[in-house]
């Protein structure tokens, strides 16, 4: 196996492993997401404004 062979490989190595890198932040991502989404809907549910509510009031006043 020549030098180029060898970059190549470590290459393709460092590209999958960052892949997976990317695939566990987007999965940390999207479990974070519904989370807060279930977070908002139980203080909903007890009369407690929510992020989201506060941000509408926000929106409106501008």
């Amino acid at each position: 196996m020549g030098i180029k062979d060898e970059m190549q490989e470590k290459a393709q190595q460092a590209k999958q492993k960052m892949q997976g890198k990317q695939d566990e932040a987007s999965q940390r991502g999207q479990s974070e997401q519904e989370r807060l989404r279930r977070q908002a809907d139980e203080a909903r549910r007890q009369g407690r404004p929510s992020f989201d509510d506060i941000q509408d009031e926000t929106d409106d006043r501008l």
